[in-house]
């Protein structure tokens, strides 16, 4: 991708942001982080921000809920790829009503027109493996350079003077994951593991939610959809480019080696349906971690193109501004949130009845649990497992807590 082509995708995310009201914005000496899903329309040429997401925060294991209405990871990444799954199920309503969409009907699916493709930006490197990356030079020379076993400092592309050298790394606060090798935390770049599979920073009560780069890789493997989208789309969706924001530390061996090789020794071209370019802008999102801004922002902004071009702030996974008693109320989650991603689900499959039998089967679609339905993704499940067991090796453990159902009266 041309300089000049990312510089003008991550101007017009900068911009999109700086129109939303400051609600769930920092305030004071805070920072966040901002990513947002582009579309890309190849025969007119056109970019447009689909969903947006700010957020750097997650809940800890204990305060997940398994009726699906608290959000468990409020990282700008989350946020932007749920809020593009909402975009996504609108468009396959607009298909189904003949109306404007970037799907066509093919058979009982829906399948995405051939001159849409779609973009990543955000504002800086994900946190967990991507984010290891080697120190050279003073500090404003940072994160330019990464040396692994087996690469040395000259054959790297990043451009920095050997001479000028520092053996010390960027870390991640990311943690291993429990009952596996832990980072040693030795002095210099040995301080991490490179490879591993880490779940989110944060004190206190642990988190359950894996890093963003975990998550990234996950989306390049098998489809940013997840599952339930899969059945009822004709193929997965992938991410064409990635774009990361200037002035904080970036490194393009890190991504290559934390997104696309990791523990895999198979050629990547091969493995993948969709292999990813990797770029830097040179916009500076305002709102990064600075020497004044040392504190992340308490707030999380989901913003989606809808027909309302809708937007929600969240704190702790919940929406702002929903009174105590409300809380746990599954009308005032989070529109991004598992359960009403679920009613998405529904009702397309409410309004295609063939389609609906095919996923079904025999059940009734509103006896069908949440993690149930998911697991009958058959396609999106078996290019998971490949993918954990050859490219992860391992994965977190969640608890399978959320077998809620919809109880759709007219299902």
């Amino acid at each position: 991708m041309p300089n000049i082509c990312a510089d003008t995708i991550a101007e017009k995310c900068i911009n999109l942001y700086e129109k939303l009201p400051k609600s769930g914005k920092p305030i004071n000496n805070e920072w966040t982080v901002l990513s947002c899903v582009v579309q890309y329309d190849k025969v007119s040429a056109t970019y447009e921000v689909v969903s947006l997401g700010t957020g750097s925060k997650c809940i800890g294991a204990s305060k997940m809920s398994p009726a699906g209405n608290i959000l468990n990871d409020s990282h700008a990444e989350t946020f932007a790829r749920r809020g593009f799954l909402i975009y996504l199920y609108e468009n396959v309503m607009n298909t189904i009503e003949n109306k404007q969409s970037i799907f066509h009907k093919e058979g009982e699916k829906f399948r995405l027109r051939d001159n849409i493709e779609f973009i990543f930006y955000s504002s800086q490197m994900p946190c967990g493996d991507a984010s290891i990356m080697t120190k050279m030079g003073e500090e404003d020379d940072i994160g330019y350079m990464i040396i692994s076993s087996k690469r040395e400092a000259q054959d790297d592309n990043c451009h920095i003077e050997t001479k000028r050298q520092k053996l010390d790394i960027h870390r991640t606060g990311a943690k291993c994951l429990p009952h596996t090798e832990q980072d040693p935390k030795l002095p210099g770049k040995n301080y991490h593991l490179l490879g591993q599979v880490r779940t989110k920073p944060g004190r206190g009560d642990r988190t359950l939610s894996v890093s963003c780069s975990d998550k990234m890789a996950r989306w390049i493997h098998v489809g940013i959809q997840g599952a339930l989208l899969d059945m009822l789309l004709y193929e997965p969706i992938f991410i064409r480019y990635f774009i990361f924001g200037a002035g904080v530390p970036y490194c393009d061996i890190s991504l290559q080696r934390a997104l696309l090789k990791r523990n895999c020794d198979d050629a990547i071209d091969k493995r993948l349906f969709c292999v990813p370019e990797f770029c830097r802008c040179s916009k500076i999102f305002p709102d990064i971690r600075g020497e004044d801004k040392k504190r992340p922002a308490a707030g999380s902004i989901v913003w989606i193109k809808t027909s309302q071009n809708f937007t929600e702030v969240a704190v702790h996974g919940q929406k702002l501004g929903v009174t105590k008693k409300k809380a746990n109320s599954l009308s005032s989650s989070l529109c991004i949130s598992k359960y009403n991603i679920y009613k998405k689900f529904h009702e397309v499959l409410l309004k295609q009845k063939t389609l609906c039998s095919i996923v079904c089967g025999e059940e009734l679609l509103c006896n069908i649990e949440y993690n149930k339905m998911k697991r009958k993704a058959v396609r999106y499940q078996k290019n998971w497992l490949e993918t954990r067991d050859t490219f992860f090796k391992i994965w977190t453990s969640k608890p399978d807590i959320w077998n809620f159902c919809l109880n759709n009266k007219s299902t």
